[in-house]
């Protein structure tokens, strides 16, 4: 009996061919969607749980960040008996990375922590042991097939710049790649204290006023992650309330007051959003777009079960002979109910056959866009099989249900009439369905094009400085520092070039950087600061509004300048001395330092020695860009051959800023494409239901003399209504929805009104084409055929 329901439901399949391709289609669409949400949401959900006692490991927290002194993991040890381990681990970006024969790695995360590490995390060795001395260093296996390919990489050289100069470190062992669903993703692993050597590389960014600092490694410096491994029965509350006394071992006030934390592993993941201020050294996704996943999901699946039942029950009246003579013959009404379920649960098999291609490139298209680890592998996780199979059957199942419930009762005459019982009242609640379908619609369009305006004004509207046609390079030797002077009279007879200068830090290119003035009365007060070299004001086209820029450098003077905004704060002059020991040498217009997302802060500009500059920058004409950056190229490999040459625009480097923005846009516009491939699909159905049921009507009209056009006006304007109404759905909440999503920029564009008419226009557009192409159909079809029954 199962193989005859079977094969009827096959032949049935067959049978209607355009129906059930665009079923399948469309089906196969949604469905892939859907499960590349719920993988996305399996994998966002399983972080750092791949390991045993997972459930025992907590990384600390400190006041509003997570990082924590080196000194505090070994006073945990001693004090604590519950803390069974610990490590603790920095990991650095853009450390260069080479062998002897000069191949330098690239995407590269070198990370110094205690060998612990590998134990906690349940990482194995390949080969080889961790570093064990501050001349080794281990390597992931990924690493080692990139530098060595087959052979041992054990005891082989890899030189590490980590300060101004290539260090040789000693391979000491090979380890398993950490998972993908891992927070900490190292490719190396050195002792922890060779952190030191890279954090000269931070004094050295400072210049002129990096030299007072010593060692990393004291209470006062918090630039390690410390992860922590309890007992299985210990007091989380009461260990939290003892630690509170570490924070009176830094030495400045406002650390005294920081509070701690332990914050388990499993949560890292998705309760990072407060720690992820500048650079971080571990993958962290959000708790809020996981609820934003899970929505989508549920609609797209709604959606795709919406349009593959208005397709199927569109084209049922074709089927009401053939149902009417079963009927006859003694089918039951359960019996045609269980044929039709066992048709739509087949049709949603096989639309896992074109869902497979969008699971594969749905992945790409998430890993590329957002950021994420997303691959196949999610698919070994047992849940994922759990949600897979029941979205499957439960697609199948309740849209036959639809299609077939009140089919399956109607009498058999009406059915051998090709006639339904279908009540007008039904058909409206059917069509009320495309509100959902096109406000959704609607909604993702107006989110695309708002979020792609804001960028673009983000882009665009910087106040205080012109960052067109600058060039970023960054001065990553000694060498090159020395020669700065040197270069820049080379490169100024280069045609093309308008200004030069030097700086440790420029406007956009660095997140927001504290300087804390200080006189020996023991005053401070801390700003928004920028490190700045002669003419780098100019350069970049700020404004000042009152005194002057930077002359020749002079550190005994100790000027300074100040923007508008710290100026009306703290009542500054030009010609002031504030706090008794920096001159106001300038006021400069208040300028956009970082991104739009906040607002400006007060700032102070100080000066940088022109022999220690980190970075130098080039203001050109855009027109002989090449060859500057050519004989940029030639001087910098003639000073320092070792280095790898690296040059950037100064507007890719704020272009990048806002690429979380630019991903969402993406994600909305792929979605949007679905949405509206999904609406068609449904008013499809729903229009090819409608004009099967008004045959009789065309035809009469058409003998009455009706035109074409009228026909076709009047089948499509019981659509559009629908569609109108979905608009005056739509428009208000994505307008909510967009002004909610601004609020995250301190500047933001305005939701213009055609925004929402381009929407608007494109829904309608989409309803007229897809409604136009049947009733032309019906339209222009022999009024005989459809009187002929009557």
């Amino acid at each position: 009996m199962i193989l005859k329901d079977l094969n009827l439901a096959i032949r049935n399949i067959q049978r209607n061919k355009v129906e059930s391709s665009i079923s399948i289609l469309g089906l196969g669409l949604g469905l892939g969607s859907i499960i590349v949400l719920m993988a996305l949401i399996v994998h966002e959900t399983s972080f750092d749980r791949y390991f045993n006692d997972y459930q025992d490991v907590y990384r600390i927290t400190w006041g509003t960040g997570c990082q924590t002194a080196y000194p505090l993991a070994d006073a945990m040890k001693k004090d604590f008996p519950e803390v069974r381990d610990y490590f603790r681990i920095n990991q650095a970006n853009n450390v260069q990375v080479r062998n002897l024969k000069g191949e330098s790695g690239s995407n590269q995360e070198f990370a110094f922590a205690d060998p612990s590490i590998f134990k906690i995390y349940g990482i194995k060795f390949i080969a080889g042991t961790p570093a064990g001395s501050l001349s080794e260093v281990a390597i992931s296996e990924k690493t080692a097939k990139y530098f060595f390919g087959k052979s041992s990489p054990l005891g082989e050289i890899l030189r590490v710049k980590l300060n101004n100069d290539f260090i040789p470190l000693s391979v000491s062992g090979v380890y398993k790649d950490f998972p993908s669903t891992s927070t900490l993703y190292p490719d190396y692993i050195a002792p922890v204290r060779l952190v030191e050597v890279l954090m000269g590389q931070f004094s050295s960014s400072l210049g002129e006023y990096g030299k007072g600092i010593s060692t990393f490694l004291t209470w006062d410096m918090s630039y390690f992650y410390t992860y922590v491994l309890l007992d299985k029965n210990s007091d989380r509350k009461a260990l939290v309330a003892k630690m509170q006394n570490y924070s009176q071992l830094v030495s400045y006030e406002s650390g005294k007051m920081n509070k701690y934390g332990l914050q388990p592993v499993s949560q890292i993941y998705l309760n990072s959003d407060s720690y992820l201020n500048g650079y971080r050294a571990f993958r962290a996704g959000s708790g809020n777009e996981l609820k934003y996943y899970w929505s989508i999901s549920l609609i797209i699946l709604l959606i795709s079960m919406t349009s593959y039942i208005f397709l199927i029950r569109g084209a049922a009246s074709r089927r009401y002979h053939e149902l009417g003579a079963r009927k006859v013959v003694g089918a039951s009404p359960n019996t045609i109910l269980k044929q039709i379920i066992l048709e739509s649960n087949l049709t949603t098999l096989l639309s896992l056959i074109p869902a497979s291609f969008v699971i594969d490139s749905g992945i790409s298209l998430i890993n590329n866009t957002m950021n994420r680890t997303l691959t196949l592998d999610v698919f070994s996780n047992p849940l994922m099989w759990i949600l897979l199979i029941s979205v499957v059957i439960i697609t199948g199942t309740i849209s036959g249900l639809a299609i077939s419930y009140k089919i399956s009762r109607i009498p058999a005459l009406i059915l051998l009439s090709g006639k339904s019982s279908e009540k007008s009242a039904s058909r409206k609640w059917n069509n009320s369905f495309l509100i959902l379908h096109f406000s959704t619609y609607l909604i993702l369009v107006v989110s695309v094009i708002g979020v792609s305006k804001q960028i673009k004004y983000s882009r665009t509207s910087i106040k205080g400085i012109n960052p067109d046609n600058i060039m970023i390079s960054w001065l990553k030797s000694p060498a090159l520092k020395a020669s700065f002077a040197a270069i820049c009279s080379e490169m100024e007879k280069v045609p093309g070039v308008e200004k030069i200068a030097g700086s440790s830090f420029i406007p956009f290119f660095s997140p927001y950087i504290p300087l804390t003035l200080a006189n020996p009365q023991g005053e401070k007060i801390t700003l928004d600061g920028l490190i700045m070299g002669e003419g780098m004001t100019e350069l970049l086209g700020m404004k000042i509004l009152e005194g002057s820029s930077f002359g020749k450098f002079n550190l005994t003077t100790g000027e300074a300048l100040f923007n508008e905004s710290s100026a009306k704060k703290y009542n500054l002059k030009v010609g002031d001395i504030y706090l008794n020991a920096f001159h106001v040498k300038g006021i400069v217009q208040d300028f956009h330092s970082h991104s739009l997302h906040t607002l400006i802060q007060p700032m102070v500009i100080i000066q940088q020695n022109p022999a220690l500059m980190e970075l130098l920058a080039i203001k050109t004409n855009g027109i002989n860009d090449a060859a500057i950056i050519k004989k940029l190229r030639e001087m910098y490999l003639q000073i320092s051959p070792d280095e790898i040459f690296e040059i950037n625009y100064l507007t890719d480097e704020i272009n990048n800023i806002y690429t979380p923005e630019k991903n969402q846009a993406e994600i909305m516009g792929a979605f949007s494409l679905l949405a509206a491939i999904l609406a068609t699909i449904g008013l499809f159905g729903i229009a090819l239901n409608s004009i099967a049921k008004k045959k009789k009507e065309i035809g009469l009209r058409k003998v009455n003399g009706a035109s074409i056009i009228e026909l076709i006006f009047m089948l499509n304007n019981e659509f559009l209504r629908w569609v109108i109404v979905s608009l005056l759905v739509g428009i208000p909440i994505s307008l909510y929805l967009m002004t909610n999503w601004q609020k995250r920029f301190a500047y933001k564009t305005d939701l213009s009104w055609w925004i929402f008419a381009v929407a608007g226009v494109s829904a309608i557009l989409i309803a007229v084409l897809t409604v136009s192409w049947q009733s032309w159909r019906a339209a222009t079809r022999n009024p005989i055929e459809a009187l002929r029954y009557e």
